[in-house]
């Protein structure tokens, strides 16, 4: 043991200060994707270098650096916080949009620090991958990041359940580098987005632009949220190494040129879970494990071409902690877990084409998502304790189009997509519902194929203070004649931002926006019977959203939106009298029970944002989001919904300190959600219970009762050594430090049981149709602490 810390000692000691890397960064028009001659340089530092296209900066020690990159008759752009390793060049690429003309003599260039568009000049947010992860609490998962904005809410602090501005978790949308992305989480919840852990490597993202509202007309789907994830370029010098030893995950990467002249790159990544390890560790019942991969392989052309590749994928297992501490919680949880084997994978290609008068961007993706669950009365499993055994299958094969051009002044985008879509269905299922019991045959193959178009246009009035943006989208689906006409999916849009002083800004947003329901809901066939498709219809949603921009010195914004969405067409159950926008939120499926589009609802609310980049070695974002959300009953009365959170507050912060620490923190407050409470009476029925495993929710007093409020402290600190050709960093990430009360309010309840752990009937002498268990009833486990740390080796 001597020996090895004398090891360590002398490796650590063996620092070198004058240890360097360099940056490549492509510079090119955001519009027309054609190389510029730019001027880049390092903020705090005298020097600067210039070229055209493709700029290289070498010998700059190892550390952390914001980059300026300036061309002229363009706004100025920056990168934040690039951390030099030493022995690696790093590429980056950087668009620049024109900056705005006031006559012949006289040009003015602005520097901005935050992203908007004509399209999405409210509700827009972007984040860098140095941001994702710096951030307390995200252990470097993009969907936790995200929780630091405003209008952005979540169920519980081991899932990534967002509900954006009042609208439940189906309701988002993801896009890598413009091709779509249906899953970004293991456990996804099928029919909707959440689950416990991201998918996506945050290593080989650039950026992300997160859309809360204001959608772009080229994506279709988007009811609530938007991610465009945008990937970074692979190093251009050799191929360099990275490796993540951590307590939830063991990960390696690769990126570097696949070819002697470079033009041919690639990045790849591979990861396996630890998770089930640390859940063990900290006495969790359930033991979730995950591997996955990502790829993006691309080669550019001397034109300015590119062809590229990408791939992710996820295999997830499940397991029960036999070993955990026998809490009624603990209890219940494994009564009720299914066992869940899933895996997932996303497969496209992009071809960007540059002419004359802009640029052609043609992307071909096939997405796939296999779901096995079984689960057993009591987790016996012998054929008459079997409760339901699900199978299914939705893959989709994608072709998209789009084209970006000028006419005179006026910007334009216009373009189409093609979803061809399969899914199957083998399942047996015992259920209890609202209306009684149910036992389902499923055997489903749906094929369904979908097109839309859209064009998008913008253009700036009165000098430049006024800028307009206006277009509109067609969405159609074969899958019934209530889907096939696109023009009853006319969504149309319009956007205004008005510069009314040096630093300020009016922003106005108003839009429709249509989604097909979930696979789950339209492919459910009973008895050869598609069950739903007389009566399900696209989901419409309308937005408005308005508000005022502030940016300051020092890289401060300041903004505070208003925003109102009216929902209509929204898939009920029939069964439970509920909308499905109150589900979504746990693990299993959603949609695949009898529905029609009765459902209608509204969210509205204000929220405001104050944000700092890095500077002076400081960073921070404060946001605050006060809301309703109400959907419609069985009777068409508006109740509060399930993710009717009146108060989100998050402020975070960080400090880059001396000899290449860091630290960050981040506190959340959200007030209770609204919870429908048990029937206790029905639950104790033996039949009932028998199949429902657990106690059932009164739908008839739907969301009456309010959970706690939630809220959380979690912390961050990492420690860099940089040696002669390589970079060491330790990372310790705790998620909820002082072990906060759940957020739910609702009791835990199950049976009482005899010395073989089986029920107590309380009447065991009645008919068996008519014989009721003793129930026990406790209160809920506090959330613990649960520490994420590791180590990072970077060649």
């Amino acid at each position: 043991m001597r020996y090895l810390f004398t090891f360590f000692l002398l490796l650590f000691s063996f620092v070198l200060k004058s240890q360097v890397g360099s940056i490549n960064i492509s510079v090119f028009d955001e519009f027309s994707k054609k190389p510029l001659e730019a001027i880049v340089k390092i903020q705090k530092r005298s020097d600067s270098i210039s070229g055209i296209g493709r700029i290289q900066l070498d010998n700059i020690p190892s550390g952390s650096y914001t980059f300026e990159i300036s061309s002229e008759n363009y706004n100025t752009s920056y990168l934040y916080d690039i951390n030099i390793i030493p022995n690696q060049n790093l590429s980056y690429s950087v668009g620049l949009n024109k900056s705005e003309i006031k006559s012949i003599q006289e040009v003015l260039i602005t520097k901005k620090t935050y992203k908007t568009t004509a399209e999405s000049p409210v509700s827009l947010r972007n984040i860098t991958s140095e941001e994702i992860q710096k951030n307390a609490g995200s252990n470097r998962d993009i969907s936790r990041a995200i929780l630091s904005f405003p209008g952005v809410g979540s169920t519980a602090t081991f899932r990534n359940d967002l509900f954006i501005r009042g609208g439940s978790s189906a309701e988002n949308k993801f896009y890598i580098d413009g091709i779509e992305v249906p899953i970004i989480n293991h456990f996804q919840t099928q029919g909707a987005s959440g689950g416990p852990r991201g998918i996506i490597t945050v290593d080989f993202i650039k950026d992300v632009d997160f859309y809360s509202g204001a959608f772009p007309a080229k994506r279709n789907g988007a009811l609530s949220s938007l991610f465009e994830f945008n990937l970074k370029e692979a190093r251009k010098d050799k191929l360099g190494y990275k490796a993540i030893v951590g307590l939830d995950d063991l990960q390696l990467m690769m990126d570097g040129p696949l070819s002697k002249d470079q033009s041919w790159s690639g990045l790849f990544s591979v990861r396996k879970s630890n998770l089930q390890l640390l859940f063990k560790a900290i006495g969790l019942p359930f033991l979730p494990s995950y591997y996955d991969a990502t790829f993006k392989v691309s080669k550019k052309y001397k034109s300015g071409d590119e062809l590229y590749f990408i791939g992710l994928g996820a295999i997830d297992k499940f397991e029960f902690n036999t070993d955990a501490k026998k809490t009624l919680s603990n209890l219940t949880l494994i009564d009720r877990l299914p066992v869940a084997p899933q895996w997932n994978y996303t497969f496209g290609a992009g071809y960007r084409h540059l002419v004359d008068n802009g640029n052609w961007l043609f992307t071909i993706s096939r997405n796939m998502l296999d779901n096995q669950a079984t689960k057993y009365y009591r987790n016996i499993e012998t054929p008459e304790n079997l409760l339901f055994d699900y199978n299914s299958q939705e893959g989709e094969n994608k072709i998209r189009i789009d084209r970006n051009f000028m006419l005179g002044d006026f910007v334009f985008s216009a373009g189409t997509n093609f979803n061809y879509a399969k899914y199957t269905n083998n399942s047996t299922i015992k259920s209890v519902n609202q209306s009684g019991l149910s036992f389902d045959q499923i055997n489903s193959d749906l094929k369904v194929f979908q097109y839309g178009f859209y064009v998008q246009s913008a253009h700036k009035f009165f000098d430049n203070k006024v800028q307009l943006s206006l277009g509109t989208r067609f969405d159609a689906s074969t899958y019934s004649q209530q889907t096939d006409n696109p023009f009853d999916q006319f969504s149309p849009r319009f956007s205004l931002n008005y510069k009314f002083a040096d630093r300020w800004a009016f922003n106005f947003n108003t839009g429709i926006y249509h989604a097909l329901p979930a696979y789950t809901a339209l492919g459910l066939k009973l008895n050869d019977v598609l069950v739903n498709r007389k009566t399900l219809k696209y989901i419409q949603n309308i937005h408005y959203v308005a508000g005022l921009e502030y940016n300051g010195k020092d890289n401060l914004r300041l903004t505070m939106e208003g925003y109102y969405k009216k929902y209509k067409n929204y898939p009920f159950s029939l069964r439970n009298q509920i909308s499905l926008a109150n589900i979504g939120a746990d693990f299993g499926v959603v949609g695949s029970e009898p529905l029609d589009s009765r459902g209608f609802g509204e969210t509205y609310g204000i929220e405001f944002l104050a944000q700092k980049r890095t500077l002076n070695n400081f960073y921070g974002i404060l946001a605050y989001t006060f809301g309703y959300s109400k959907f419609s009953d069985g009777v068409g009365n508006l109740l509060p919904s399930s993710w009717d959170s009146r108060h989100i507050l998050s402020v975070s912060a960080g400090k880059v300190l001396p000899r290449n620490w860091n630290f960050s923190a981040r506190f959340r407050l959200q007030s209770g959600l609204p919870e429908t409470p048990y029937d206790l009476i029905r639950s104790a029925s033996v039949p009932i219970w028998n199949i429902n495993n657990g106690p059932l929710q009164d739908f008839a007093k739907l969301n009456s009762l309010r959970g706690n409020v939630a809220h959380q402290l979690d912390l961050r600190t990492e420690k860099k050594w940089v040696f002669k050709k390589w970079q060491f960093t330790a990372y310790l990430d705790i998620i909820n430090v002082y072990g906060s009360k759940t957020a739910s309010n609702l009791p835990v309840v199950n049976l009482q049981r005899d010395n073989n752990d089986n029920g107590v009937i309380q009447n065991p002498n009645a008919s068996p149709a008519d014989q009721n268990y003793l129930l026990e009833v406790g209160s809920q486990d506090n959330n613990m602490p649960i520490p994420y740390f590791g180590f990072i080796f970077e060649f």
